[in-house]
């Protein structure tokens, strides 16, 4: 039995293109600040002789904040400013009420890194005592622990991280574009769309959403859950984190395809 053609193939390939771009930006910006806050940390948690203080991980909540705001931030507000223009055709969104309470929630999430790692030191501190092992031991594993490239976990985490808030940058520019777009045009009642990504990787409760229809000042129920887009922060992590799906907004019983709306500006 052939498959039947997929009429949002181009606007999901598209929307793609833009989201694997901000996840290339928001993944390097946020390595990088992981890379140069652990060799902070690294020596003040490891370096008393004989000695290992996880507290002293919050001698450096400054300096990672200041990475966030400085550093990663300006990379999810760039991407959703990208996708609200595209709707929109607008300016800079981020006087917008919206975007601010958005962006300022992005923030609180990403500044709370250090006490991830905190978590991280204690947990090995307490497996050495449980198994037996020396100071060195228990030193070295925390050291590998806070090298930013002595396993896959901190690569991992920064590709997380970087799709997570990618994906819920990108739908939440477009749902708010949306919003202002139906307004402008006196449309008193616009739709929008959830669209999958087709493989093999999302999740069922994403693929059984796919093409799921609501007003768009309602939520989408995915899994149960209710979220006003694709990677809405404010839902389960279970149904948000590393989602790929895309938003699609219905103005006047027709689909603004966003992903093929071009402006100078943007240039």
């Amino acid at each position: 039995m052939s498959t039947p053609p997929d009429d949002f193939l181009p606007a999901r390939l598209r929307a793609l293109a833009l989201i694997s771009e901000g996840e290339a930006r928001t993944g390097r910006a946020w390595f990088t600040s992981m890379t140069r806050f652990l060799d902070l940390v690294r020596p003040a948690v490891t370096g008393g002789e004989g000695h290992v203080d996880p507290a002293r991980v919050s001698d450096h909540q400054v300096f990672w904040t200041n990475e966030v705001d400085v550093r990663i931030l300006p990379t999810i507000r760039e991407t959703l400013r990208r996708a609200f223009r595209r709707v929109t055709g607008q300016g800079d969104p981020v006087l917008d009420p919206y975007v601010s309470t958005y962006l300022n929630a992005a923030g609180n999430r990403l500044v709370r890194i250090p006490d991830e790692v905190y978590g991280l030191i204690v947990a090995e501190v307490e497996r050495g005592i449980r198994e037996g092992l020396g100071i060195p031991e228990v030193t070295a594993a925390i050291d590998t622990l806070l090298t930013a490239t002595g396993s896959e976990r901190w690569p991992n985490r920064a590709r997380v991280v970087a799709r997570t808030e990618t994906m819920g940058a990108v739908n939440a520019g477009v749902f708010r574009g949306a919003q202002l777009d139906a307004e402008s045009r006196g449309d008193i009642a616009p739709f929008k769309m959830w669209l999958a990504t087709e493989d093999s990787r999302t999740r069922p409760t994403h693929r059984a959403a796919d093409q799921q229809r609501t007003l768009l000042t309602s939520p989408f129920i995915v899994g149960g859950a209710q979220l006003m887009f694709p990677g809405d922060p404010t839902g389960p992590a279970n149904e948000v984190i590393q989602c790929r799906c895309s938003l699609l907004p219905i103005v006047l019983g027709e689909t603004l395809d966003w992903t093929n709306r071009q402006f100078q500006a943007e240039e």
